[in-house]
């Protein structure tokens, strides 16, 4: 039992540092390099690193878990980064933060003094950026599940056409 406390502690503390580096490089890589402090282009380039996050993190994980995919010498720095990655994926990090986000933004609300006045434009630029993750997930895994269901029903119909023949 303490050891899986002390797992669940580590993976929170991780999720945490992960989240708080996703944060700290979407400030200072899309609010202030990026965009310059726009609040509209900071917005859009959030839009623009959900959406590429999410998908690399969807496609990562759809070669990593194949039936063809092997560890080899060529591949194996990806190969760990994936595992690594695995372990908090960017969808976890980008939950996280969002979390934080909504949360701190709304407090700044409350009390505009707690931060200052260009962190809340940021947080308010991206405040709604968690709609976005929720709605590409859900969008992605039903895109998914719809290919896996296309290729099932196009097998079916190529058995029955060669059974035919």
């Amino acid at each position: 039992m303490l050891k899986k406390a002390a797992q669940i502690a580590m993976y929170m503390a991780v999720a945490v540092l992960t989240s708080a580096a996703y944060g700290y490089l979407a400030y200072t890589f899309i609010y202030q390099r990026l965009a310059d402090g726009s609040m509209l282009n900071a917005y859009l380039w959030n839009v623009a690193f959900i959406v590429l996050l999410l998908s690399m993190d969807k496609v990562i994980h759809k070669v990593f878990q194949s039936k063809e995919f092997s560890v080899t010498k060529k591949n194996y720095f990806f190969a760990r980064w994936v595992y690594f990655e695995s372990l908090i994926s960017f969808k976890t990090t980008i939950y996280l933060f969002y979390i934080f986000v909504l949360i701190v933004s709304r407090i700044s609300v409350i009390d505009p003094t707690l931060v200052s006045e260009d962190f809340r434009s940021f947080l308010m630029s991206i405040e709604y950026g968690l709609i976005l993750v929720v709605a590409f997930d859900k969008l992605s895994e039903h895109f998914f599940k719809d290919i896996k269901r296309e290729k099932e029903v196009s097998a079916k119909f190529e058995k029955y056409r060669a059974e035919k023949s």
